[in-house]
């Protein structure tokens, strides 16, 4: 199912470029307007809010380019709960090669100079693990989302306001890193986001044969 994935976005290759043609984008627009930037919650917050746009334009369309002949096909054919694991594998992957290509982008454009160099490991890691919990979270929500048939808006809809408890976590933990508080202080944010996370995959296995069967 994984490789089926990867076969579909292939056909549509021009979806997958445009994505990673937007996130250059944006971050060349911020670098027109901001050439460098020194303040660290700044450098943060604008790599962030690209990051979850990104987000949402590439795993939030996982289900609605289903075509009703195939949705029928797999309805048939596979388990739900293989389905689902499948996606939400796929889109993990996807989206920590999006975050990869922003990161270095950004990186070359907007410069790495808030980030002291003893913490770049704790902030891939952070960074990591924000990409995985965004692909959990709106794996799921375009799965609820598809069920509507209202396209790829109400997965905006519904995904914006629950997300605002990762960026929370996601926002406070890199903030802290970009300080140079020690990991010891600094590590019960990652916690709680790797438990949102799997709290995600855990709601993802058991509700989707639900929503499937409907």
């Amino acid at each position: 199912m994984i490789r089926h994935e990867a076969r579909m976005e292939m056909r549509q290759q021009h979806t997958l470029v445009g994505i990673a043609l937007f996130s250059i984008a944006t971050v060349y627009l911020a670098y027109q307007s901001f050439h460098t930037i020194e303040d660290g919650a700044t450098w943060n917050a604008l790599l962030w809010i690209i990051l979850l746009f990104t987000a949402f334009s590439a795993v939030g369309k996982s289900f609605h380019e289903q075509r009703r002949g195939l949705r029928l096909y797999l309805f048939w054919n596979v388990s739900p709960k293989v389905l689902i694991l499948a996606k939400l594998i796929y889109n993990t992957l996807l989206m920590l090669l999006l975050t990869a290509i922003t990161l270095f982008v950004y990186v070359v454009f907007i410069g790495s100079s808030p980030v002291p160099e003893n913490s770049w490991p704790m902030l891939l890691l952070g960074l990591t693990v924000g990409s995985i919990s965004f692909s959990a979270l709106l794996t799921l929500i375009s799965a609820i989302a598809s069920q509507s048939e209202s396209g790829t808006g109400m997965t905006a809809v519904l995904g914006l306001p629950i997300v605002i408890p990762q960026i929370i976590l996601i926002h406070r933990y890199h903030a802290n890193v970009l300080k140079e508080i020690p990991w010891g202080d600094n590590v019960e944010n990652l916690l709680m986001l790797l438990v949102l996370t799997a709290g995600i995959f855990g709601l993802s296995y058991l509700l989707f044969p639900y929503l499937w069967r409907d």
